[in-house]
């Protein structure tokens, strides 16, 4: 074993050195007064560890800052974007995909100049850095990627198996979790995880191992919830997601030079052969496809922003407007978009964008084996007026408090944001 970790830590050391010991090039969109010498102000009390732990801690910390300059360059790389310092990012599909220059937007100038903040001053930005060894509610997928990770056998936190076994009272939810953890590996790893052309290098499972099986997840869905009325099983025992810097994860930085910070980033993980209902949320949030689909259109989108004219006001107050969508409309399976690394990698769905996430499993060999993997990140989590964590599931307008299924009329509650 001692061999082994120690193999682990020199790879590690000579692969991110450039990031942890000289930190990442200005890029010159960005003012390098912003950048070099940045304060933090840590959401919580740094961490302390012991030496013997401390080296873990690092491993995970090295793979963190692998994880945010890797993001940070794909969202500002024009190599095939036809944009200026900006990858192309879907942002509507109904009627019809629309697409926009990304870092046109407000909120992901300021995430990629946060990131870039944290990898040009790592010795400071690690003062908010932990492995959340204390944090109960987030959990090892176990299996062969704990197996695999030094970090997370030390790091022993409770497995997806005693999370299904203990927190989970739905039978069928169970059922589909066990099968959800069994495969959580093969699914996160292997040959068809790939990253879209704008990433400068591999960040999934394959590349860093350590990252994805010690981050924390959490299946979210997957416990007795009143929100869960509106829900589909599988999709509460076949999905989880993890945030390795924001407010919830091993990063957590609450201002930089004085001004608050919104990003929330990490990576999500949905089975094939599930239907993500329709929902929306008060926040900004973004997806990188990274896994090839075993066939074409496996992997589609649903976005539709609350201004487009075929959402209808049902109701509102000073809160919030309920709206509802026919989802049973002429040419509605138009109003779609598939997604695959190399095609339409990155969606963008603004504040209130009511979204949701059809993978097919039907052309897949083993479909068990199988999710959808992305690279997922919120932008403004630092505005609690909007409720930046709540997200919304829709309902069937017929049928309330139940899923909203393709082919009918579905009704949403769409916050009021303040500005």
């Amino acid at each position: 074993m001692k061999t082994y970790l120690m193999k682990t830590y020199l790879m590690l050391g000579c692969l991110l050195l450039p990031l942890s010991a000289v930190g990442a090039d200005i890029p010159d969109f960005l003012d390098p007064d912003d950048i070099t010498d940045a304060e933090f102000k840590c959401l919580t009390e740094s961490a302390s560890y012991t030496d013997a732990d401390q080296k873990y801690v690092d491993i995970l910390w090295q793979e963190t800052l692998r994880y945010l300059d890797a993001y940070a360059k794909a969202l500002t790389n024009d190599a095939q974007s036809g944009c200026v310092n900006s990858d192309l990012a879907i942002y509507e599909t109904a009627p019809e995909a629309k697409r926009m220059c990304i870092m046109d937007r407000r909120d992901m100038k300021i995430m990629v100049k946060n990131i870039y903040q944290v990898i040009n001053n790592p010795d400071k930005a690690k003062n908010c850095f932990s492995a959340r060894e204390d944090v109960d509610w987030i959990y090892s997928p176990g299996g062969e990627l704990e197996k695999q990770s030094p970090v997370a056998r030390w790091l022993k936190r409770d497995t997806f198996d005693q999370f299904f076994d203990k927190k989970v009272s739905n039978a069928e939810v169970k059922d589909y979790g066990r099968k959800f953890t069994q495969n959580f590996h093969k699914m996160v790893t292997g040959p068809d995880i790939k990253m879209p052309p704008s990433f400068p290098y591999d960040v999934s499972a394959n590349s860093l191992p350590n990252l994805w099986a010690a981050v924390g997840w959490y299946p979210m869905y997957a416990e007795e919830s009143e929100r869960n009325k509106r829900n589909f099983l599988n999709i509460r025992g076949g999905y989880a997601y993890a945030e390795v810097f924001g407010h919830w994860g091993l990063l957590r930085i609450d201002e930089i030079n004085g001004e608050k910070v919104g990003a929330e980033v990490g990576m999500v993980t949905q089975s094939v052969d599930t239907f993500y209902p329709y929902h929306n949320h008060a926040i900004s949030e973004i997806y990188y496809t990274m896994r090839q689909p075993a066939c074409a259109n496996q992997f589609h989108n649903f976005a539709i922003r609350e201004d487009n004219d075929l959402i209808k006001t049902v109701r509102e107050d000073d809160k919030q407007r309920v709206v509802s969508f026919d989802s049973g409309m002429a040419n509605e399976h138009k109003m779609w978009s598939a997604t695959a690394p190399g095609n339409d990698a990155l969606v963008y769905f603004h504040q209130n964008t009511i979204h949701a996430f059809d993978i097919d499993g039907d052309c897949e060999a083993k479909p068990e084996e199988k999710a959808m993997v992305t690279v997922w990140a919120r932008s403004n989590a630092h505005d609690k007026r909007n409720d930046y964590g709540t997200t919304l599931l829709c309902e069937s307008q017929a049928n309330p408090n139940t899923p909203a299924n393709r082919g009918e009329v579905i009704e949403c509650d769409l916050t009021k944001t303040k500005w």
